[in-house]
């Protein structure tokens, strides 16, 4: 049983008990068990049953569920399965089957989609595996899985 609690400053409900009321101890979210979260600047994101949940400020879309506005609970997020997940300052990053997906603000080119435009639900970025993200201010990182072909390894024989 792996429980959610949050504490801190509860502007725009980023701590997601369904309040603004700051806390000043761990509180318990929820009933859920949960298998990974990330914190963004003024929103929060976590993985329970392999669902995707936003909760806090959405005024760029960085919750994905293709609205503008805040949610005080977490909030299912579309119905793939995800296995990891990052937050930035305004925007998000997920992996879903090893294909990585972005949304939020896209100032700077920050969901890599090769626009600007903000994108207000999870949009897919390329065709390639990805193992591991992470979301910056105004930038965003990630480990790219490279296939195996015949430039990148020798076959030796006796």
């Amino acid at each position: 049983m792996s429980k959610l609690y949050a504490w801190g400053y509860n502007g725009n409900g980023r701590l997601g008990d369904g309040t603004t009321t700051d806390r000043h101890t761990p509180t318990k979210i929820g009933t859920s068990d949960w298998s990974s979260i990330a914190g963004g600047y003024y929103h929060s994101l976590g993985i329970s049953g392999g669902k995707l949940y936003a909760w806090g400020r959405n005024n760029y879309g960085q919750l994905g569920d293709g609205t503008t506005t805040d949610r005080h609970t977490p909030t299912q997020i579309g119905t793939s399965d995800w296995t990891t997940i990052a937050a930035g300052v305004y925007h998000s990053l997920g992996i879903s089957g090893g294909k990585l997906y972005a949304w939020g603000q896209n100032n700077y080119g920050r969901l890599g989609d090769g626009t600007t435009t903000d994108r207000h639900t999870p949009t897919k970025i390329g065709t390639s595996d990805w193992s591991s993200i992470a979301g910056g201010g105004n930038h965003s990182l990630g480990i790219l899985t490279e296939p195996i072909s015949s430039s990148n390894f020798f076959l030796f024989f006796n």
